[in-house]
Protein backbone atom coordinates (compact mmCIF):
# COMPACT_ATOMS: atom_id res chain seq x y z
CA UNK A 1 0.00 0.00 0.00
CA UNK A 2 1.30 3.24 -0.98
CA UNK A 3 1.12 6.45 1.37
CA UNK A 4 -1.17 8.31 -1.14
CA UNK A 5 -3.55 5.39 -0.88
CA UNK A 6 -2.70 5.36 3.11
CA UNK A 7 -3.80 9.02 3.29
CA UNK A 8 -7.13 8.03 1.10
CA UNK A 9 -8.22 5.68 3.48
CA UNK A 10 -7.45 7.52 6.59
CA UNK A 11 -9.17 10.82 5.40
CA UNK A 12 -12.13 8.99 3.84
CA UNK A 13 -13.06 8.25 7.38
CA UNK A 14 -12.17 11.48 9.24
CA UNK A 15 -8.95 9.87 10.26
CA UNK A 16 -6.11 11.84 8.69
CA UNK A 17 -5.37 13.50 11.40
CA UNK A 18 -3.99 10.18 13.65
CA UNK A 19 -1.67 9.83 10.28
CA UNK A 20 0.09 14.05 10.54
CA UNK A 21 2.69 12.87 12.20
CA UNK A 22 3.44 10.63 9.14
CA UNK A 23 6.28 12.37 7.09
CA UNK A 24 8.03 13.54 10.81
CA UNK A 25 7.83 9.96 11.94
CA UNK A 26 9.05 7.92 9.18
CA UNK A 27 6.57 5.36 9.95
CA UNK A 28 5.56 2.90 6.81
CA UNK A 29 2.58 0.82 6.18
CA UNK A 30 4.94 -2.39 5.45
CA UNK A 31 1.81 -4.50 3.65
CA UNK A 32 -1.81 -4.29 3.19
CA UNK A 33 -3.27 -7.16 1.30
CA UNK A 34 -5.76 -9.42 1.07
CA UNK A 35 -6.04 -13.70 1.12
CA UNK A 36 -2.52 -14.31 2.72
CA UNK A 37 -0.28 -12.43 -0.05
CA UNK A 38 1.90 -9.94 1.32
CA UNK A 39 3.97 -6.87 0.12
CA UNK A 40 6.32 -5.13 1.92
CA UNK A 41 9.88 -4.01 2.75
CA UNK A 42 12.09 -6.24 5.39
CA UNK A 43 11.55 -5.25 9.11
CA UNK A 44 13.56 -2.78 10.09
CA UNK A 45 13.43 -2.39 13.75
CA UNK A 46 10.41 -0.67 14.20
CA UNK A 47 7.60 -1.78 16.27
CA UNK A 48 5.50 -3.50 14.05
CA UNK A 49 2.09 -4.42 14.29
CA UNK A 50 0.24 -7.41 11.93
CA UNK A 51 -3.67 -6.96 11.75
CA UNK A 52 -5.62 -9.44 10.48
CA UNK A 53 -8.96 -8.56 9.55
CA UNK A 54 -11.97 -11.59 9.61
CA UNK A 55 -12.55 -11.32 5.91
CA UNK A 56 -16.21 -12.11 6.33
CA UNK A 57 -18.54 -11.04 3.05
CA UNK A 58 -21.01 -8.07 4.23
CA UNK A 59 -19.45 -6.78 7.60
CA UNK A 60 -18.01 -3.39 7.05
CA UNK A 61 -17.00 -2.96 10.38
CA UNK A 62 -14.23 -5.75 9.53
CA UNK A 63 -12.42 -3.37 7.13
CA UNK A 64 -12.89 -0.90 9.18
CA UNK A 65 -11.47 -2.32 11.78
CA UNK A 66 -8.44 -2.61 9.99
CA UNK A 67 -8.37 1.37 8.96
CA UNK A 68 -9.04 2.22 12.51
CA UNK A 69 -5.73 -0.17 13.17
CA UNK A 70 -3.65 1.73 10.55
CA UNK A 71 -4.36 5.17 11.68
CA UNK A 72 -3.53 4.30 15.11
CA UNK A 73 -0.22 2.53 13.98
CA UNK A 74 0.93 5.62 11.93
CA UNK A 75 0.15 7.93 14.82
CA UNK A 76 3.10 6.05 17.28
CA UNK A 77 4.72 5.80 13.75
CA UNK A 78 5.08 1.75 13.96
CA UNK A 79 5.03 -0.12 10.89
CA UNK A 80 1.94 -2.07 9.97
CA UNK A 81 0.88 -5.31 8.15
CA UNK A 82 -2.85 -5.89 7.44
CA UNK A 83 -4.22 -9.34 6.19
CA UNK A 84 -7.39 -10.79 5.27
CA UNK A 85 -8.42 -13.99 7.28
CA UNK A 86 -10.93 -14.67 3.90
CA UNK A 87 -13.30 -16.23 6.95
CA UNK A 88 -11.04 -19.18 5.79
CA UNK A 89 -8.99 -21.78 8.66
CA UNK A 90 -6.26 -22.25 6.19
CA UNK A 91 -5.96 -18.61 5.14
CA UNK A 92 -5.87 -17.67 9.05
CA UNK A 93 -2.89 -20.31 9.38
CA UNK A 94 -1.21 -19.41 6.36
CA UNK A 95 -1.40 -15.70 7.78
CA UNK A 96 0.07 -16.74 10.55
CA UNK A 97 2.74 -17.88 9.06
CA UNK A 98 3.58 -14.55 7.23
CA UNK A 99 2.84 -12.43 10.07
CA UNK A 100 5.83 -14.65 11.83
CA UNK A 101 7.86 -14.12 8.85
CA UNK A 102 7.63 -10.38 8.87
CA UNK A 103 8.94 -10.53 12.38
CA UNK A 104 5.45 -8.50 13.82
CA UNK A 105 6.25 -7.63 17.18
CA UNK A 106 2.24 -8.33 17.95
CA UNK A 107 -0.46 -9.83 16.34
CA UNK A 108 -4.17 -8.10 16.26
CA UNK A 109 -6.68 -10.20 14.80
CA UNK A 110 -10.42 -11.24 14.64
CA UNK A 111 -11.05 -15.03 13.34
CA UNK A 112 -14.67 -16.20 12.78
CA UNK A 113 -13.13 -19.50 11.71
CA UNK A 114 -11.74 -20.47 15.72
CA UNK A 115 -11.37 -24.36 14.83
CA UNK A 116 -7.90 -23.03 13.29
CA UNK A 117 -7.04 -21.18 16.59
CA UNK A 118 -5.54 -23.79 18.59
CA UNK A 119 -3.04 -24.73 15.85
CA UNK A 120 -2.03 -21.28 15.17
CA UNK A 121 -1.68 -20.21 18.32
CA UNK A 122 1.44 -23.20 18.93
CA UNK A 123 2.86 -21.02 15.92
CA UNK A 124 2.51 -17.31 17.59
CA UNK A 125 3.64 -18.92 21.31
CA UNK A 126 6.97 -20.78 19.56
CA UNK A 127 7.80 -17.49 17.82
CA UNK A 128 7.34 -15.58 20.69
CA UNK A 129 5.22 -13.32 19.39
CA UNK A 130 1.83 -11.87 21.48
CA UNK A 131 -1.66 -12.02 19.85
CA UNK A 132 -5.01 -9.93 20.72
CA UNK A 133 -8.05 -11.52 19.61
CA UNK A 134 -10.69 -9.65 19.03
CA UNK A 135 -14.45 -11.36 20.57
CA UNK A 136 -13.80 -15.15 20.79
CA UNK A 137 -10.87 -16.12 23.38
CA UNK A 138 -7.94 -18.37 22.86
CA UNK A 139 -6.07 -19.20 25.69
CA UNK A 140 -2.93 -17.60 25.99
CA UNK A 141 -3.83 -14.81 23.92
CA UNK A 142 -5.08 -11.37 24.80
CA UNK A 143 -8.90 -11.50 24.95
CA UNK A 144 -10.67 -7.97 23.65
CA UNK A 145 -14.26 -8.03 23.32
CA UNK A 146 -17.62 -7.62 24.63
CA UNK A 147 -19.21 -9.99 27.74
CA UNK A 148 -20.82 -12.54 25.01
CA UNK A 149 -23.28 -14.24 27.81
CA UNK A 150 -24.11 -10.63 29.20
CA UNK A 151 -24.90 -9.78 25.31
CA UNK A 152 -26.78 -12.73 25.02
CA UNK A 153 -29.10 -12.70 27.61
CA UNK A 154 -29.72 -8.65 27.27
CA UNK A 155 -31.05 -8.91 23.68
CA UNK A 156 -33.10 -12.40 24.65
CA UNK A 157 -34.65 -10.10 27.38
CA UNK A 158 -35.68 -7.12 25.05
CA UNK A 159 -36.73 -9.64 22.47
CA UNK A 160 -38.74 -11.43 25.07
CA UNK A 161 -40.09 -8.28 26.69
CA UNK A 162 -41.03 -7.21 22.82
CA UNK A 163 -43.25 -10.41 22.52
CA UNK A 164 -45.14 -9.96 25.85
CA UNK A 165 -46.04 -6.29 25.12
CA UNK A 166 -47.31 -6.91 21.29
CA UNK A 167 -48.31 -10.31 21.21
CA UNK A 168 -48.77 -11.31 25.14
CA UNK A 169 -46.05 -13.79 24.62
CA UNK A 170 -48.21 -15.65 22.22
CA UNK A 171 -45.49 -16.98 20.22
CA UNK A 172 -45.39 -19.94 17.73
CA UNK A 173 -42.05 -20.43 16.53
CA UNK A 174 -38.74 -18.83 17.84
CA UNK A 175 -35.81 -19.54 15.66
CA UNK A 176 -32.35 -19.63 16.70
CA UNK A 177 -29.96 -18.42 13.63
CA UNK A 178 -26.75 -20.82 15.03
CA UNK A 179 -22.87 -20.20 14.13
CA UNK A 180 -21.77 -23.58 15.92
CA UNK A 181 -17.89 -23.09 14.29
CA UNK A 182 -18.00 -20.01 17.07
CA UNK A 183 -18.31 -22.78 19.63
CA UNK A 184 -18.66 -21.09 23.08
CA UNK A 185 -19.01 -17.77 21.49
CA UNK A 186 -22.49 -18.89 20.15
CA UNK A 187 -23.67 -20.88 22.88
CA UNK A 188 -23.15 -17.48 25.04
CA UNK A 189 -24.68 -15.48 22.36
CA UNK A 190 -27.33 -17.43 20.82
CA UNK A 191 -27.99 -19.60 23.39
CA UNK A 192 -28.40 -17.24 26.35
CA UNK A 193 -30.91 -14.81 24.11
CA UNK A 194 -32.73 -18.17 23.52
CA UNK A 195 -32.98 -19.05 27.49
CA UNK A 196 -33.62 -15.14 27.89
CA UNK A 197 -36.59 -15.15 25.69
CA UNK A 198 -37.70 -18.51 27.53
CA UNK A 199 -37.20 -17.26 30.99
CA UNK A 200 -39.60 -13.96 29.58
CA UNK A 201 -42.21 -15.92 28.67
CA UNK A 202 -42.30 -19.60 30.07
CA UNK A 203 -45.45 -20.66 28.50
CA UNK A 204 -43.80 -20.71 24.74
CA UNK A 205 -43.97 -24.65 23.91
CA UNK A 206 -39.93 -26.19 23.96
CA UNK A 207 -41.34 -27.92 20.69
CA UNK A 208 -41.40 -24.29 19.21
CA UNK A 209 -38.02 -23.96 19.57
CA UNK A 210 -35.98 -24.49 16.25
CA UNK A 211 -32.44 -24.20 14.98
CA UNK A 212 -30.27 -23.95 11.88
CA UNK A 213 -27.34 -23.24 10.79
CA UNK A 214 -26.65 -19.29 9.67
CA UNK A 215 -22.77 -19.92 10.16
CA UNK A 216 -22.74 -15.96 11.46
CA UNK A 217 -23.22 -15.37 7.61
CA UNK A 218 -26.15 -13.69 5.79
CA UNK A 219 -25.83 -15.25 2.57
CA UNK A 220 -25.76 -18.68 4.40
CA UNK A 221 -28.57 -17.69 6.56
CA UNK A 222 -30.90 -16.70 3.68
CA UNK A 223 -30.16 -19.63 1.99
CA UNK A 224 -30.91 -22.35 4.75
CA UNK A 225 -33.80 -20.32 6.65
CA UNK A 226 -36.63 -21.42 4.21
CA UNK A 227 -36.34 -24.70 5.15
CA UNK A 228 -37.03 -23.84 8.87
CA UNK A 229 -40.14 -21.67 7.68
CA UNK A 230 -41.46 -24.90 5.49
CA UNK A 231 -41.44 -27.31 8.32
CA UNK A 232 -43.89 -25.14 10.32
CA UNK A 233 -46.22 -23.57 8.07
CA UNK A 234 -48.40 -23.02 10.30
CA UNK A 235 -46.53 -20.26 12.51
CA UNK A 236 -47.50 -16.39 12.55
CA UNK A 237 -46.02 -15.09 15.74
CA UNK A 238 -42.26 -15.28 15.13
CA UNK A 239 -39.36 -14.14 16.85
CA UNK A 240 -35.37 -15.06 15.76
CA UNK A 241 -32.55 -14.91 17.89
CA UNK A 242 -28.88 -15.26 16.45
CA UNK A 243 -25.08 -15.33 16.94
CA UNK A 244 -25.07 -11.91 14.99
CA UNK A 245 -26.94 -9.36 13.17
CA UNK A 246 -26.25 -10.97 9.88
CA UNK A 247 -27.49 -14.57 10.86
CA UNK A 248 -30.67 -13.23 12.09
CA UNK A 249 -31.19 -10.31 9.03
CA UNK A 250 -30.58 -13.78 6.43
CA UNK A 251 -33.74 -15.53 8.29
CA UNK A 252 -36.23 -12.07 8.38
CA UNK A 253 -35.06 -11.57 4.56
CA UNK A 254 -36.22 -15.11 3.83
CA UNK A 255 -39.25 -15.02 5.85
CA UNK A 256 -39.74 -11.55 3.66
CA UNK A 257 -39.11 -13.73 0.06
CA UNK A 258 -41.82 -16.26 1.27
CA UNK A 259 -44.35 -13.80 2.70
CA UNK A 260 -44.39 -14.59 6.12
CA UNK A 261 -43.30 -11.79 7.54
CA UNK A 262 -46.78 -10.41 8.70
CA UNK A 263 -45.57 -10.99 12.60
CA UNK A 264 -41.81 -11.41 13.01
CA UNK A 265 -39.33 -10.07 15.03
CA UNK A 266 -35.77 -10.33 14.91
CA UNK A 267 -32.94 -9.23 17.97
CA UNK A 268 -29.82 -9.19 16.67
CA UNK A 269 -26.00 -9.17 17.89
CA UNK A 270 -22.30 -7.36 17.35
CA UNK A 271 -25.27 -4.10 16.20
CA UNK A 272 -23.76 -4.30 12.44
CA UNK A 273 -26.75 -4.06 10.49
CA UNK A 274 -29.17 -1.89 13.06
CA UNK A 275 -27.65 1.38 12.06
CA UNK A 276 -27.39 3.17 8.45
CA UNK A 277 -30.36 3.59 5.73
CA UNK A 278 -30.92 -0.23 5.05
CA UNK A 279 -32.17 -1.72 8.38
CA UNK A 280 -34.61 -4.47 7.87
CA UNK A 281 -37.44 -3.46 8.85
CA UNK A 282 -38.29 -6.89 10.94
CA UNK A 283 -35.10 -6.38 12.75
CA UNK A 284 -36.61 -4.69 15.75
CA UNK A 285 -32.88 -4.52 18.07
CA UNK A 286 -29.66 -5.58 18.77
CA UNK A 287 -26.69 -5.17 20.51
CA UNK A 288 -24.28 -2.90 19.50
CA UNK A 289 -20.72 -4.04 20.96
CA UNK A 290 -19.01 -1.14 18.59
CA UNK A 291 -17.22 -3.77 16.61
CA UNK A 292 -14.67 -1.10 14.41
CA UNK A 293 -13.77 0.26 17.51
CA UNK A 294 -12.14 -2.54 19.31
CA UNK A 295 -8.15 -1.53 17.91
CA UNK A 296 -8.32 1.14 20.26
CA UNK A 297 -8.38 -1.05 23.34
CA UNK A 298 -5.87 -3.52 21.24
CA UNK A 299 -3.66 -0.78 21.59
CA UNK A 300 -3.53 0.03 24.86
CA UNK A 301 -2.50 -3.58 25.17
CA UNK A 302 0.36 -3.37 22.24
CA UNK A 303 1.39 0.35 23.95
CA UNK A 304 2.59 -1.68 27.04
CA UNK A 305 4.24 -4.54 25.04
CA UNK A 306 6.19 -1.63 22.82
CA UNK A 307 7.52 0.04 26.27
CA UNK A 308 8.65 -3.51 27.40
CA UNK A 309 5.44 -3.48 30.34
CA UNK A 310 3.71 -6.32 28.93
CA UNK A 311 1.01 -6.74 30.68
CA UNK A 312 -0.09 -10.34 32.61
CA UNK A 313 -2.72 -12.34 29.65
CA UNK A 314 -5.65 -11.90 30.62
CA UNK A 315 -7.66 -14.41 27.82
CA UNK A 316 -11.81 -15.14 28.76
CA UNK A 317 -14.59 -12.79 28.57
CA UNK A 318 -14.59 -13.69 32.52
CA UNK A 319 -11.24 -12.08 32.93
CA UNK A 320 -10.93 -9.81 29.74
CA UNK A 321 -7.81 -7.32 29.10
CA UNK A 322 -10.24 -5.11 28.05
CA UNK A 323 -14.30 -6.03 28.22
CA UNK A 324 -16.66 -4.57 25.70
CA UNK A 325 -19.77 -2.97 27.56
CA UNK A 326 -22.90 -4.23 25.53
CA UNK A 327 -24.95 -1.79 24.76
CA UNK A 328 -28.83 -3.39 23.57
CA UNK A 329 -30.91 -1.04 21.40
CA UNK A 330 -34.49 -0.78 19.76
CA UNK A 331 -34.33 -0.01 16.17
CA UNK A 332 -36.00 3.35 16.85
CA UNK A 333 -33.19 3.77 19.46
CA UNK A 334 -30.47 2.73 16.60
CA UNK A 335 -31.56 5.08 14.43
CA UNK A 336 -30.39 8.09 16.26
CA UNK A 337 -26.98 6.49 16.01
CA UNK A 338 -24.43 7.46 13.54
CA UNK A 339 -23.76 5.82 10.80
CA UNK A 340 -20.22 3.17 10.91
CA UNK A 341 -18.35 5.45 9.15
CA UNK A 342 -19.09 8.54 11.24
CA UNK A 343 -18.34 6.38 14.37
CA UNK A 344 -15.18 6.05 13.52
CA UNK A 345 -14.38 9.58 12.72
CA UNK A 346 -15.47 10.12 15.64
CA UNK A 347 -14.04 8.13 17.85
CA UNK A 348 -10.87 9.40 15.98
CA UNK A 349 -11.53 12.72 16.97
CA UNK A 350 -12.47 11.92 20.89
CA UNK A 351 -10.33 12.78 24.08
CA UNK A 352 -7.86 9.46 24.32
CA UNK A 353 -9.62 7.01 26.34
CA UNK A 354 -13.07 7.27 24.81
CA UNK A 355 -14.99 4.36 24.04
CA UNK A 356 -18.22 3.93 21.45
CA UNK A 357 -20.04 3.14 24.69
CA UNK A 358 -19.43 5.81 25.99
CA UNK A 359 -19.92 8.13 22.76
CA UNK A 360 -22.92 6.75 21.36
CA UNK A 361 -25.09 4.36 23.96
CA UNK A 362 -28.13 5.25 25.15
CA UNK A 363 -27.98 6.76 28.61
Amino acid sequence: MTHSTTRGRLARLGLIGLAAGLALTGCSTVGSTAGGDSTGAADDGTFTVGFATGGQPDADWQQLQGDVAQGLAEQRGWDFVELSNDNSEATATKNADIFIQKGVDVVMMFNGQPSANPVIAKKYEAAGIPVVTFDIAQPGWYFVGVDNAAAGTEGGTSLGELAKEKWDCKVDLVISAEGTAAGQINTWRTGNARDAVKETCPDIPEGDYVSYEADGNLTTSLANAPGVFAAHPDAKNILVVGLNDQAVVGALQAATQLGRDGSIMGWGQDGGLITGDNVDPNLVGSVMYFLEGYPASAFEIADEIEAGNAPAVKDTGDDAAVSVQPCPVTAEEAASIPAIEDRVSQLAEAPKGSTEYDLFCKA
